[in-house]
C-alpha cells in the first residue's frame, strides 16, 4: 500500500515514505493480492489475484441481492513498464507550481507513478463487459464501475484486473438542526479592534482561536477543500468569500457539473445542501457580530460529494474523485465529515486496507492536512469507521461546552492499534449557519460539526508555518491539546489550543513585555523537539543565537520579536510573536493649578508618548484639603479630534473618576501620534466659602480601573506625575 506513516524525513530513493520506529509497516491486506507503493518516479506493477474477487467480497455482493453490483476494479499497471516509458509518459503530466510547492514538504515534488493517467483502454473494456464507468482514480489505479454480477468473474479475468472489491458505502448519519440561535458570551478580554465572534465565540474561545486571530492568522493564503453534501452558497455568512473571490473552484461528484448549491431540476432534495451549509460555516464562516470560523479568510475549495436523496449507503468513489480533484487544485487542508464502514469489519481499520483510508494516507503523502471526522458510533471501543483509521490525519472526536466527551463521539483504538481520535472539538450545540434562508442560524451535533473547527485551525497553523508537513502540523495540534500528557481512545490527545498550535516548535516568552527604556528583557526559547541551534531577532536590529538571551531596548517603539530553531528533523521552525515588546517613555502629568474662592478652574492632563494611542484610560482623583467639585471634563487640544470621551466610574462621595478617551469609535478616526501636549480638560469650581492659601493634590489612583493607554492592541501604564491645585 502507499501511505506516509508518521514522521516526515525518512525517504529512501523515489521519495517513498516508510515507517519510523520498531514496528513495520503492514503490507499485505486483509482482501486481495499483495499492494505496492505508488508514491513512487517509476513503473508500478501490481500482483494479480489468484482470485480477483475474494470470498467475502463475493459474499458481500450476493447478501445485497439485484443484478447489479457496484465495485473496483483494480488494475495492474499503467502500461509503463521501463524507466524510459515511466519518463516518457510522465513528462505529459500536469502539475501547478502550487501544487508542487505543497509537495516538497513531504519530498514527493516530482511526477509520481499516481500522477499517470489510467490506460484508457483498461476501462473501456470493463465498459465493453456492461460495466457503467462511474470514476476513474489515478491514485488507486482503479475505476469504479456499476456492472451486472454475473459478469465480475469475467472481468477479473482479464490479464490487467490485479482485484476487484465491493465499492464501500457511507451510511448517513447527519445531525438534526436546532434552528434557535442561541448567543452566547465568551469572557475573554480582547483589544477594541477585536472581532465580533457572534454565536460562534463559545466554541472557538474553547479552543483558543481568538488569541490566534489577535496574532494576526485567519488562514490567508491557505487552501481549504471542503467534501460534503452541497451548500447555501447565497447564505450571508459567505458573501465576503465571494466578495473578495476567495471561492476558487467548485464541483458537484453527483451531477458533475459546477455547481454546489441546491439544483431542483437535476433532482437534489431541499435538504441536499444542509449539512454542507453547517460545515463551512464552522470552519470558515465570515460576518462579524453573526457567526465566524477559525480560518473566516482562507480559499475555499467545494466539493459536493455526499448525495441524500436514498436511505442506502452512498458510495465511497465521489470522495475519493473529490481528493484527487482537491490535491490538483492545491487544497492545503482537507475537512470530511464522513465516514465508511459497509463491506468492512473493525479488522479492516488498521491505517491501509480501506479504499477511503488510503486514498486519505496518499493525500497527507502529498502534503495535504486531513481532517475527519471519527464518528458518532460511540460509547463502545473501536467504533470509528474509515478513513479516520488513517495513519497522519486528524481523526476528530466531539466534546460538550464544558469539554465532556459526547456519549455519541466514536472510540478508538484502530485495529492496528494506535490511539484514535487524534484530538477533539466541540461537537454538542454547535453554533452554525443553516440552509433554512440567507440569514438563518441554528445548533447541531456529532463528530461532523468538531472536525471543521479542528480543519478550521489547522489552516492557521499552515498560515503561520507554511513550509510544515502535514505530520508537523497534526503534531503541533495533537501535542498542545489538553490530553497530551496522557492520550486516551475517547479524548485521544484532548481538546486542541490553537494559539498554541501555531508556536509549537519555537516557544516564546519573556519576563516582561513592556516597560520605560531602557527595557531589560529576558527572553526565553524552548521546543519540545530536539534543536540543533537558536536565532533570535528582537525587533530592532539586534540578534542572538543564545537559546535564552537578555537583550536590552534602548529606542522607543513597539518590537515584534521571532525566534527561529533549527530542528534536527524539521529543519527550521520560526515563531513570530507580533508587536510582542513595547518600549516607552512615557508620561501623564496632572498639571498645577489655582483659583479663588468660588471661582472656576481647568486643569490640563499632559502626556509624553513615545507610541501612536489609539484609547487611553485615565482615572483621578483630589484631595479633600480643598473644598471644590468636579464639573465637567474636555478634550484636550491633542485629542480635539477623538470620537468619544466618556466616563467609566463616578464616585462624587469618595472624588474618584475614571474617563476613556478612544480616537476611533466607528468613524475611522486615526491614532493620536506620538508628540507632547494637553489630552484632557479638568474643570473645578472652589467652593465661595474656601480659605486661600489651601492646596490638595491631582492624581491617578490604583483600583477597578488602572491609568493606561493602549497601541497596537495592547495597553500599558505610563509613569504618572501628580498635580497640586487650590
Amino acid at each position: 500500500m502507499y501511505y506516509s506513516r508518521v514522521r516526515l524525513g525518512l525517504l529512501l530513493t523515489f521519495a517513498v515514505l516508510i515507517a519510523m520506529g520498531s514496528v513495520g509497516p503492514k503490507l499485505q491486506a486483509a482482501e486481495g493480492p499483495l499492494d505496492v507503493n505508488m508514491l513512487v518516479a517509476e513503473p508500478v506493477v501490481r500482483e494479480k489475484a489468484a482470485e480477483p474477487v475474494s470470498p467475502g467480497a463475493r459474499q458481500f455482493l450476493a447478501d445485497r441481492g439485484g443484478q447489479k453490483v457496484k465495485v473496483w476494479v483494480y488494475f495492474t499497471d499503467k502500461g509503463v513498464f521501463g524507466k524510459e516509458a515511466f519518463v516518457n509518459k510522465a513528462s505529459a503530466a500536469s502539475i501547478s507550481d502550487k501544487v508542487m510547492k505543497r509537495r516538497a514538504k513531504t519530498g514527493t515534488d516530482q511526477v509520481l507513478f499516481i500522477d499517470l493517467p489510467v490506460v484508457e483502454d483498461y476501462v473501456e473494456s470493463v465498459a465493453r463487459l456492461g460495466g457503467e464507468v462511474r470514476r476513474v482514480s489515478k491514485w488507486l489505479n482503479a475505476a469504479s464501475f456499476e456492472v451486472d454480477a454475473s459478469q465480475l468473474d469475467v472481468i477479473g479475468a482479464l490479464q490487467f484486473v490485479a482485484k476487484i472489491v465491493p465499492l464501500s458505502g457511507f451510511k448517513k448519519d447527519y445531525p438534526d438542526v436546532v434552528p434557535v440561535r442561541v448567543d452566547e458570551a465568551y469572557d475573554m478580554a480582547l483589544s477594541p479592534d477585536a472581532l465580533d465572534y457572534g454565536i460562534a465565540a463559545g466554541q472557538l474561545g474553547q479552543i483558543n482561536v481568538q488569541e490566534a486571530h489577535q496574532a494576526g492568522l485567519d488562514g490567508s493564503g491557505v487552501t481549504l477543500a471542503i467534501l460534503d453534501t452541497g451548500y447555501r452558497k447565497s447564505h450571508e455568512a459567505f458573501a465576503n468569500h465571494y466578495a473578495d473571490g476567495r471561492v476558487l473552484a467548485e464541483y458537484d461528484f453527483i451531477f458533475d457539473d459546477e455547481e454546489t448549491a441546491n439544483e431542483p431540476g437535476d433532482g437534489d432534495w431541499s435538504s441536499q445542501w444542509n449539512h454542507g451549509t453547517l460545515i463551512w460555516s464552522v470552519s470558515g464562516g465570515n460576518l462579524p457580530g453573526e457567526i465566524m470560523g477559525p480560518a473566516y479568510n482562507a480559499n475555499f475549495l467545494l466539493a459536493k460529494t455526499e448525495d441524500v436523496r436514498s436511505e442506502t449507503p452512498v458510495e465511497e468513489d465521489n470522495w475519493v474523485a473529490a481528493m484527487e480533484w482537491a490535491d490538483s487544485l492545491g487544497a492545503d487542508v482537507i475537512t470530511s465529515s464522513l465516514g465508511y464502514s459497509d463491506w468492512y469489519s473493525y479488522s479492516d481499520f488498521d491505517g491501509e486496507t480501506a479504499t477511503t483510508t488510503i486514498a486519505a494516507n496518499t493525500a497527507t503523502s502529498l502534503g495535504i492536512v486531513v481532517c475527519n471526522s471519527m464518528g458518532n458510533g460511540g460509547p463502545s471501543a473501536g467504533t470509528l469507521t474509515a478513513p479516520a483509521d488513517a495513519f497522519e490525519i486528524l481523526a476528530v472526536g466531539a466534546v460538550n461546552s464544558s469539554g465532556s466527551l459526547a456519549s455519541f463521539s466514536s472510540r478508538g483504538p484502530s485495529y492496528d492499534g494506535r490511539t484514535k481520535p487524534e484530538v477533539c472539538a466541540r461537537g454538542v450545540s454547535t453554533q452554525a449557519a443553516t440552509s433554512t434562508s440567507d440569514a438563518s442560524y441554528g445548533s447541531a451535533n456529532g463528530t461532523s460539526l468538531s472536525t471543521p473547527l479542528v480543519a478550521g485551525a489547522a489552516c492557521l497553523v499552515v498560515q503561520a508555518h507554511p513550509g510544515w508537513p502535514p505530520q508537523l502540523v497534526r503534531e503541533a495540534l495533537m501535542e498542545s491539546a489538553d490530553n497530551a500528557a496522557s492520550p486516551n481512545n475517547d479524548y485521544g490527545w484532548g481538546v486542541i489550543n490553537t494559539a498554541n498550535a501555531t508556536n509549537y516548535g519555537a516557544s516564546i516568552s519573556a519576563d516582561t513585555t513592556f516597560g520605560e527604556i531602557p527595557l531589560t528583557v529576558n527572553f526565553d526559547g524552548s521546543s519540545p523537539l530536539p534543536i540543533s541551534s537558536w536565532y533570535w531577532e528582537f525587533g530592532d536590529g539586534d540578534v542572538s543565537g543564545d537559546e535564552d538571551p537578555t537583550h536590552v531596548y534602548t529606542v522607543t517603539g513597539v518590537y515584534d520579536v521571532s525566534l527561529t530553531a533549527t530542528s534536527l528533523e524539521y529543519g527550521n521552525i520560526t515563531s513570530t510573536r507580533p508587536s510582542y515588546i513595547i518600549a516607552i517613555a512615557d508620561t501623564v502629568t496632572f498639571s498645577a493649578d489655582s483659583a479663588f474662592a468660588g471661582e472656576s478652574m481647568m486643569v490640563s492632563v499632559d502626556m509624553v508618548n513615545s507610541q501612536p494611542i489609539e484609547q487611553m484610560i485615565i482615572p483621578f482623583t483630589f484631595g479633600a484639603d480643598v473644598d471644590m467639585k468636579l464639573d465637567s471634563i474636555t478634550f484636550g487640544a491633542r485629542t480635539a479630534y477623538f470620537e468619544e470621551l466618556a466616563f467609566l466610574a463616578w464616585d462624587a462621595f469618595n472624588r474618584r473618576y475614571a474617563v476613556q478617551l478612544t480616537a476611533d469609535n466607528g468613524g475611522g478616526a486615526s491614532p493620536m501620534p506620538e508628540g507632547s501636549g494637553e489630552v484632557l480638560r479638568i474643570w473645578f469650581t472652589i467652593d465661595e466659602t474656601e480659605l486661600g492659601g489651601v492646596t490638595t493634590t491631582l492624581d491617578t489612583y490604583s483600583d477597578s480601573h488602572i491609568l493606561e493607554v493602549m497601541t497596537a492592541g495592547k495597553s500599558y501604564p505610563p509613569a504618572v506625575e501628580s498635580g497640586a491645585i487650590g
